[in-house]
């Protein structure tokens, strides 16, 4: 006689966990019923969403063109719905600071093409250095000190970036700049929320633990960069030192 196989039927998918429980054996091999918020609560996980606070992605909405600044979670169906992200938003201690998805080639860039003073602002004082958060005001006195560097110089790369929405408009080039050393302190401490935010953008790049340029100067001949794998912060050589670079703006443009 030939073996009967029992066919189960198909289960639904779980999308959701409202009242649900879960079975769980405790170390006897008894088992029991765990509600969801008890499970979360034993796991440290009760509450998942106040992990991203302060980081939002960025859009132009395209129905109106206007910016909108969603929570990580609610980011994939918009982009569903077919909205392009124009960076993630970073809000920390009354700054706020928009991370553009994708930065310079691994290889990296200069700085400038000659080493003299960009007119940025110029401290060897690594606390100083580190209180920068002017990195607008710096990137357009880098590129009126060197009026003749292109795109593959560190700030004229980031003030030629750009960011749009399916109708064009969004963060176009000109809106953008190289991150000051401040800037870029706020971006490492919070490196892996932003990067779990790219990790939700259809072709962004998550920011590498490598070395990257900033806009604050050390001397005519020098400039900050910050390691993002351990806080290392140096000074590089402009003309002859390559390091990675990522633009960054503000929101509501």
């Amino acid at each position: 006689m030939a073996k009967q196989t029992k066919k189960s039927t198909s289960f639904p998918v779980v999308t959701t966990i409202g009242s649900e429980y879960v079975m769980l054996s405790d170390s006897n091999g008894l088992w029991k019923k765990i509600s969801k918020s008890d499970l979360l609560a034993t796991l440290g996980l009760s509450n998942m969403a106040a992990m991203y606070d302060g980081i939002f992605i960025v859009c132009h909405q395209k129905s109106d063109n206007y910016p909108r600044a969603w929570r990580p979670d609610q980011w994939t169906a918009q982009q569903n719905a077919g909205e392009i992200a124009e960076g993630v938003l970073l809000t920390e201690g009354g700054r706020q600071l928009l991370i553009a998805p994708t930065e310079a080639d691994s290889a990296g860039l200069y700085w400038s093409s000659s080493n003299a003073a960009g007119g940025a602002y110029t401290t060897s004082d690594r606390l100083l250095a580190q209180q920068d958060f002017a990195g607008k005001a710096n990137t357009t006195a880098i590129l009126n000190a060197f009026p003749n560097d292109g795109t593959s110089y560190a700030p004229k790369f980031c003030a030629s970036y750009s960011r749009v929405n399916a109708n064009g408009n969004g963060m176009t080039a000109g809106r953008w700049w190289l991150p000051s050393l401040g800037e870029l302190f706020m971006i490492f401490a919070n490196l892996k929320k932003i990067n779990y935010a790219l990790s939700l953008i259809t072709g962004a790049d998550q920011i590498p633990e490598a070395y990257h340029w900033s806009s604050t100067e050390h001397s005519a001949y020098t400039a900050w960069y910050l390691n993002f794998s351990n806080g290392y912060q140096n000074t590089g050589n402009k003309s002859t030192g390559r390091y990675r670079v990522r633009p960054v703006s503000a929101f509501l443009y």
